[in-house]
């Protein structure tokens, strides 16, 4: 018989039983939040140990480098655009026509040249010193100065004989009289028509004695001629002072002594007259240092304390100089066939070695001649020339391709390159100040400096 169940003896069937964690017992005041209070939220602990972490967004970094890229290449385009502009041009090169010549001639150089021989100045320097000696007792003296006059005649066609101990007379009245009789040439003209006097150089002395009569360099009449035709046309001039003149009483010194004591102030002035030639040569002419000459005078002796005198001397110094563009034209026409008198110039003059003919004349006094005779040895480099600023303003404004053209008005210059800026344009600038010539000789050597 089925087992009868009563209605509370059937219990639901139970799910499985969940395990709860266990948790220690605390204290409610502590553990439990009264009901509707919101949770506490608790400041972020960080380990100051950690470095922070930044997020870099990789797309925009790299769009900063391409506009910074960018804008540089921009300025730099537009740096070299405005250069290009504001710093236009033009450069000339220039390759003038040139000759490499051998000199190896005697050359005869005048004071007052003719047409087509080779002229010279002369450059003088002087200086003076003393040296103390031995002197014993003095002696009356009385001595004339003297002198060179180069003698002038200005008539064409009729020579002048001048007599020994002809009178001539500086403006102050003071009378000299050469030592021997002239002939001063007739005059004669030049290819353009001008006067050249004849000319003569003489010796001349003092018709007194004394210190008065040593004159610096001055113009003198002939007081014979006066009154006739031949007083203006006749005139002497002298180039150096006179010396020699002294009246009074002169120191007796031993000889020995003073020739030594000279010979040591000859050579202190020698010296310092050649280091002041140093900075004293002038600019645009030739001087050869073989070609310096020296002459020395003896001033009067004066007392020096009790038995001693003072000797001075004074130095001169002489060189012809040579105007370097003349000096060149002559080197050119006297070694290159069918040169025509162009203008040139000798790269380097110096080149060339120079000697006096004579062996004498270096230590004579060469104020007073009137032609010097030297040699000329070695090899040299003449240069045609051509006026630089005339070719910049036959360029002005003109285009480029008109460089040949206008090369054609220069048969000094074999060819020449040019580069205008900026870049793009096609002509030169109507501006002299913006081109630049540069001259350069082909053989490879350029010239000294640029010509603006």
């Amino acid at each position: 018989m089925p087992q009868k169940w009563n209605l509370q003896d059937i219990r639901p069937a139970r799910p499985p039983e969940r395990r709860e964690a266990v948790v220690p017992p605390r204290k409610l005041s502590q553990d439990i939040a009264p009901r509707h209070t919101e949770a506490r939220t608790e400041p972020r602990q960080y380990d100051p140990d950690l470095g922070s972490i930044d997020i870099t967004d990789g797309n925009a970094s790299r769009r900063k480098r391409t506009i910074i890229s960018i804008s540089i290449a921009l300025f730099i385009l537009a740096s070299a655009y405005f250069a290009n502009v504001l710093m236009g041009g033009a450069e000339i090169t220039v390759y003038p026509k040139f000759k490499d010549v051998s000199v190896q001639a005697t050359f005869i150089a005048k004071k007052s040249p003719a047409s087509g021989e080779l002229g010279y100045e002369l450059l003088t320097l002087e200086a003076t010193g003393e040296r103390q000696v031995t002197a014993a007792g003095t002696e009356k003296v009385s001595e004339r100065a003297v002198g060179n006059v180069f003698v002038y005649n200005t008539q064409q066609g009729t020579s002048q004989r001048l007599i020994k101990n002809t009178r001539f007379e500086n403006p102050e009245g003071l009378v000299f009289r050469i030592k021997e009789s002239v002939e001063v040439p007739a005059a004669t003209k030049d290819t353009k028509g001008a006067t050249i006097p004849g000319v003569v150089s003489t010796e001349v002395f003092a018709d007194g004695t004394g210190e008065q009569y040593n004159i610096s360099p001055a113009r003198f009449t002939v007081p014979g001629l006066k009154g006739s035709p031949q007083f203006d046309a006749i005139y002497g001039e002298s180039n150096v002072s006179f010396n020699g003149g002294f009246e009074g009483d002169r120191y007796m010194i031993d000889e020995a002594e003073l020739e030594t004591k000279k010979q040591e102030l000859h050579l202190e002035l020698r010296n310092s007259l050649l280091e002041r030639l140093k900075s004293e040569r002038p600019a645009g002419f030739v001087l050869y240092e073989n070609a310096v000459t020296f002459s020395f005078e003896s001033l009067p002796s004066t007392a020096y304390g009790e038995q001693l005198a003072t000797i001075k001397e004074k130095a001169m110094l002489n060189v012809p100089i040579f105007n370097e563009s003349e000096f060149s034209e002559y080197i050119a026409e006297s070694t290159i066939a069918g040169y025509d008198n162009e203008p040139v110039l000798a790269t380097d003059p110096y080149a060339l070695q120079f000697s006096y003919q004579s062996a004498t004349t270096t230590t004579s006094d060469i104020s007073n001649l009137t032609m010097l005779e030297f040699m000329l040895k070695g090899s040299t480099q003449i240069v045609w020339q051509y006026d630089v600023d005339t070719l910049k303003n036959d360029l002005l404004g003109l285009s480029k391709t008109a460089l040949p053209s206008v090369l054609s008005k220069y048969p000094s210059i074999d060819r020449a390159e040019a580069t205008v800026r900026p870049f793009w344009s096609q002509s030169f600038p109507k501006n002299i100040s913006e081109m630049t010539v540069t001259p350069i000789i082909e053989s490879g050597s350029s010239a000294e400096k640029n010509v603006e």
